[in-house]
């Protein structure tokens, strides 16, 4: 496939702009964009360390897109959220300095037990995040804890963080759905930029690559949140369900496919 691309730079050119598209309109509403852009950033043949990097330059550009029509629309209060600025960005910036020295690999073990916890607890709680829900945790406390733990997580391994982030202020916050999946977005930018940075510093990021990929994102991360806008939390919730659910079949294909999970 990466002989093919070499040589069909025009198909892989269109290629990455649809996956662009498709990967920004899924970050918008549910998150878990990372699911159909990593994929595809691999099939340019460049080494892994490159795909986050380039990754983290067309997610960003999508990301920013539907943080600009939320807050346009009233549903982000960047006051709430900065509080976790800080914390996110010691953690994205540790994330991504060891992302370039230790191997990820063990997280391709912990992140699809942890997204099957993720759809069990909602399958069991249906009504959870559709209404206004009871805050179990300070504001100030939440976004310093998790601003960090997933802001690293973003820049180590990245897969699935806006579905971490909209379930954790769903369930310890007390959110909405729609109103988890705006902050979430912005959590998601400031991680890619703080760990864009870091790939920049390291020389990890195929500029063109990413700029061209970003065209897709642009207009994906746009139509994602006005879709969300339009539609509110009976959108975000069954996209939500559907992206874990996709996440976990394909992490344990992927386990099973490479020989880590070995069956009885």
């Amino acid at each position: 496939m990466h002989t093919f691309f070499e040589h069909h730079w025009i198909i892989l050119y269109t290629f990455l702009v649809v996956m662009g598209f498709l990967a920004g309109f899924v970050d918008a509403v549910a998150g878990g964009g990372g699911l159909i852009s990593m994929p595809a950033l691999t099939f340019t043949g460049m080494p892994i360390s490159m795909v986050l990097g380039t990754n983290k330059l067309q997610s960003a550009i999508g990301t920013g897109t539907a943080v600009f029509k939320y807050y346009k629309d009233g549903l982000i209060n960047f006051r709430t959220v900065s509080r976790g600025l800080i914390m996110g960005f010691i953690g994205a910036c540790l994330g991504a300095t060891i992302a370039n020295y230790v191997s990820n690999e063990f997280m391709r073990y912990l992140v699809p037990i942890l997204m099957l916890g993720v759809f069990i607890f909602n399958v069991i709680n249906p009504k959870l995040g559709v209404n206004e829900g009871k805050k179990r945790m300070d504001e100030l406390i939440f976004f310093s804890i998790f601003g960090f733990l997933l802001g690293f997580y973003d820049a180590f391994f990245g897969p699935g963080t806006g579905n971490f982030w909209i379930m954790a202020i769903v369930f310890f916050l007390g959110y909405t759905f729609l109103n988890a999946s705006g902050y979430a977005k912005v959590l998601n930018l400031k991680s890619n930029l703080f760990s864009l940075i870091i790939f920049f510093w390291f020389g990890k990021v195929n500029i063109l690559i990413g700029l061209i990929m970003a065209c897709g994102q642009f207009a994906g991360g746009y139509m994602g949140a006005k879709m969300v806008i339009l539609k509110g939390s009976k959108l975000v919730r069954p996209f939500f369900m559907s992206i874990i659910l996709i996440n976990i079949i394909m992490l344990f294909y992927q386990l099973i496919h490479s020989g880590a999970v070995v069956s009885g």
